[in-house]
């Protein structure tokens, strides 16, 4: 089954990100936008996983969680892969809570790598993925993008996702979510 590990987002913080897709999407023309509910911050991709192998990375993921605190994470400010000029994904960044984030992937690197799991071999770049420009399309960029106001929101889990890819988009569907040790951070 396809997976990846990832942060999921809380449904206000999801509900605010679908307005401001839906205030930018008028201006792109060939974007494939990611729906609302399908939005997340993914960790690490980790592709075809056994579901023999399934109990294992769940283990690994609950012990990694379990050595990490809540913390605050921050969206903000719209980019784009590989370049403004050569538009292939449109990404919201991740501020707040960056440190943080990096920190449990190099955790989960090293625990992965000892279930035989592949190293990334690019630098993890914590990001929000919006949009994809369709496959063969040229992407004029707007003169004037609207700002993305920055959002803040508390990261208590990670959850490993199985994703089903269909005509229609991809499925999501949660296998295990890893709990961090305290839930007492207050989103400001």
């Amino acid at each position: 089954m396809r997976t990846f590990i990832a942060v999921e987002m809380p449904n206000d913080v999801k509900k605010v990100i679908g307005n401001y897709i839906d205030s930018i999407q008028g201006s792109f023309k060939g974007v494939k936008w990611i729906l609302p509910q399908n939005l997340h911050l993914t960790i690490k991709f980790l592709g075809d996983v056994k579901e023999s192998d399934l109990k294992n990375l769940s283990d690994c993921v609950a012990k990694v969680s379990s050595d990490f605190n809540p913390f605050i994470m921050g969206l903000s400010d719209i980019g784009f892969f590989p370049s403004r000029n050569n538009l292939r994904v449109i990404w919201i960044g991740a501020d707040g809570g960056a440190d943080n984030l990096l920190d449990l992937f190099h955790e989960l690197e090293h625990c992965l790598e000892k279930l035989g799991f592949d190293r990334e071999a690019r630098t993890f770049s914590p990001h929000l993925t919006v949009g994809r420009v369709k496959r063969h399309k040229k992407i004029n960029m707007p003169e004037n993008m609207p700002e993305f106001k920055t959002i803040d929101f508390e990261v208590k889990s990670i959850a490993v996702i199985k994703s089903t890819l269909t005509p229609q988009g991809p499925i999501y569907e949660k296998l295990f979510k890893g709990e961090f040790r305290q839930s007492n951070v207050n989103a400001t």
